[in-house]
């Protein structure tokens, strides 16, 4: 059954409205994009007064040396980026998207290196606002399949979706841990960012920027069972241009010890976070289940 087959005659068209909206924004030159999606992000930021609350709350948690203002700062450069990337994000999806935004790759040479070896191959990224054109330039140059959350609307779930599957070699529910494992024994590259809260089976206490708080430490069971290679993978983008950073691997990894290997990828991460604040997703309940820091 195809996903649009799961929708109902009015969602099904509800959605040929949307995508229509969609491949219009698309067709907005680069700058353009940037330049509304920034005033679009920052008009947004009025109306999500409980979002920001909570991101002031995470932003004094990381980082506790500073003051309200650069938290203030932070959170405003965050609405202004997460409405830019969104329109980035659209065009992605929609547009024509070649030739592709101006990007360089640094590092690709530890994918080609692993595929070269018949090694299955894991790009740990994380929750980034730029962190769709993160999946799309990926997914230019090799074949990637993207570990990905079912959203709870059916019909926004296939919106975004459909233009994920424009690129992708294809998608990975992130409960099918068996789909996983088999794409990485046969050598695929899978996209996951497994950087948010989680309590479950494969979670641990893990300090996140020096609180420690409920981790997921899939990334290393999933490279041991699939004999894969974990790239710690990361997209920046200053103006118009990108910069895709693909780490080496780390040695050792996976070391037979879950916790302390994610503790390694997440100080990886806290070094890209510092890099540019208001590029990470604060809005999520980061430390929703964490331990109080000792006085």
């Amino acid at each position: 059954m195809s996903p649009t087959t799961a929708l109902n005659r009015s969602q099904r068209l509800i959605l040929k409205l949307l995508q229509a909206v969609l491949r219009l924004l698309a067709l907005l030159p680069q700058s353009a994009r940037l330049r509304w999606g920034a005033a679009l992000g920052a008009l947004a930021k009025r109306f999500v007064g409980k979002r920001r609350r909570i991101m002031a709350q995470n932003l004094s948690l990381a980082f506790p040396e500073q003051d309200a203002a650069w938290r203030d700062a932070v959170i405003r450069a965050h609405f202004a980026r997460l409405g830019a990337d969104a329109l980035e994000s659209i065009w992605g999806w929609y547009g024509e998207t070649e030739p592709p935004p101006a990007h360089e790759i640094i590092g690709g040479e530890h994918i080609d290196a692993a595929r070269a070896q018949g090694r299955g191959v894991i790009l740990n990224a994380g929750h980034f606002s730029q962190g769709e054109l993160s999946v799309y330039l990926a997914a230019r140059r090799w074949p990637v399949h993207a570990v990905y959350r079912p959203n709870d609307n059916p019909l926004i779930d296939e919106l975004i979706n459909a233009g994920r599957r424009r690129h992708l070699a294809g998608m990975i529910d992130r409960e099918n841990t068996r789909a996983m494992i088999r794409l990485l024994r046969e050598g695929g590259i899978l996209w996951t960012a497994a950087d948010q809260s989680y309590h479950g089976k494969t979670s641990a206490w893990l300090p996140f920027f020096g609180v420690n708080c409920t981790t997921n430490t899939a990334v290393p069971v999933l490279a041991r069972m699939g004999r894969a290679v974990v790239l710690p993978y990361f997209v920046r983008r200053e103006g118009g241009k990108y910069t895709m950073i693909i780490h080496p691997p780390l040695s050792n990894l996976p070391s037979g010890d879950d916790a302390a290997d994610t503790a390694r990828l997440i100080h990886i991460l806290e070094d890209e976070i510092r890099a540019e604040p208001s590029a990470y997703l604060w809005g999520h309940r980061r430390y929703k289940n964490h331990m109080p820091q000792e006085q």
